[in-house]
Order: structure tokens, then sequence, then C-alpha cells
């Protein structure tokens, strides 16, 4: 499907390399199918961004950024307010960068990289400091983690029930043996299952089916303990362990960053 540019990319200069936009969302804003002249990186600072594409629906927590390459249509939709970041990638840069829309993990250079643009809001490149670390940026982004999405989904028959149980019982706690007897299948080819189709491990994928609850439970009232609790941990710390393992802070710190977003 082809879109037209909108009139805010026609009006502006190519990036030289990069080009940075900022903006303040509010809760639940929704941004209908588009496309870009450009490659797209796309940074959140806290929350979930979730972008539809023609074939799929991605979704990123904060810690990773979304890399869409030119030309791509997309739409997106956040929950909570936040700062958005879009970053629009030369061509020549865009080549060193994956083909298809995926997630991109933060390493502390990267978040360093792209912190330091935002705090001096800068938008095109202003000096050859500039140029420099927009090509390190680019030359970080390119060798980093990526993922498909944080995640995916399948239709695999062994691992539809488990998945659609999951989504619907958070804190279900039961192991792989005992779901391998409830598919009629062995414990060996599930974990195998799970790798092959969803790239990751059950416990990881349990795990990122946890967090999106948690996400959305840490922006009530609900206390840690009682979220651990109902989230199927048996110990606040280890829910805490979790949260920090994929989001790098703690629910805690997280929590208040809900709440001074809110204020934007």
């Amino acid at each position: 499907m082809s879109l037209p540019y909108s009139q805010a990319d026609l009006s502006l200069k190519q990036p030289n390399p990069l080009y940075f936009r900022y903006q303040q969302m509010l809760a639940n804003t929704q941004c209908i199918s588009h496309q870009h002249p450009w490659g797209q990186i796309c940074w959140i600072s806290l929350g979930i961004m979730e972008i539809s594409l023609e074939q799929q629906a991605l979704i990123s927590p904060a810690n990773f950024l979304v890399w869409i390459p030119a030309n791509t249509p997309h739409a997106a939709y956040v929950r909570q307010a936040l700062d958005y970041t879009s970053i629009y990638v030369s061509a020549e840069l865009a080549q060193r960068l994956p083909n298809e829309t995926c997630l991109l993990a933060q390493t502390p250079l990267i978040s360093a990289l792209i912190n330091d643009f935002c705090q001096r809001q800068v938008s095109h490149m202003q000096s050859a400091s500039d140029h420099h670390q927009a090509e390190l940026l680019i030359a970080r982004l390119s060798q980093c983690e990526r993922a498909a999405n944080f995640l995916p989904s399948s239709q695999d028959r062994l691992l539809l029930p488990i998945l659609n149980t999951l989504q619907a019982e958070p804190n279900n706690d039961r192991s792989l043996a005992s779901w391998a007897q409830e598919v009629h299948s062995t414990e060996r080819t599930l974990a195998r299952r799970f790798q092959k189709e969803l790239g990751m491990s059950f416990g990881q994928c349990r795990n990122r089916i946890r967090l999106l609850q948690a996400l959305a439970w840490l922006k009530e009232d609900k206390s840690i303990q009682d979220i651990a609790w109902r989230l199927g941990y048996g110990t606040p710390s280890a829910f805490i362990a979790m949260f920090k393992q994929l989001i790098g802070f703690s629910p805690e710190r997280y929590r208040r960053q809900i709440h001074g977003a809110s204020h934007l």
C-alpha cells in the first residue's frame, strides 16, 4: 500500500545524516497509518509503544528502539503520556540497519548517545562532533541485539493453547513438563518449539507476558507486593528482579516516571 507523505515530512530537509523530532504524547494517543521517505528510529521514555504494520502488530517496551525502514506503512498507539523522539535516518546510514521493521535493544552507550542529542534538543546535525556521534550511534545500532517483536505470537498447535492461557492467566505457574502432558507432547519438544517459533524459552516468554500485565497494573494503586502475588511470584524480590532484567530499572522507579509523565 502506498501512502502520501505528510506535509511535515515534505517540509523537512534530508537528514544529514540524522534528524531528531521531539514530541510529548498524551495518554491514548493514536497515529493513523502513514509512512516516511526515510528510515525511522522510534524512542519512548517509558511504557509500551504498539506499532501496527500491514502483516503484524509489534509491541515494544521503552528499553527497546523500534526501527522502521523507509516507505513502510505503519500506525502507532501509546497508552500513557510520555516523551517520544523520532529519529529519521539518511538512506546511506539506513543501509547499515535491517531491511525489516524490528526492535533494537538499547545498550548503555546507545542510550547515552541518544540522550545527549535529546538533552541538547538537536534536530539536524550542527557540527562535526554531531556527525561523528550520529555515525557512532548507527554503528552501535547495526551491531546490537535485535528482535522481530517483544512478544512474538504463534499459531503452532502445541504452543497456541499455552500462550492463550498465559495471556488470560499471567499468574499461571505450570511447568513446561506439566504443559507437555496437557498438550500430549514432551518437555523437550515444547522447549524446541518455543525456541524455533518464538526465539525464546518458555520461561522468557512467560516473563514477558507478565511484564506487560505489570506495566498496566503499575498505572493503578496496586502495591508492588500485590502485583508480584497476582503475577504468580512467591516474593516481591523475584518480581522486581524480573522487571529490572527486562526494563532496566525497578517497578517503583517506573511508577514514579508514570506520575511525572502524567503532568506533561
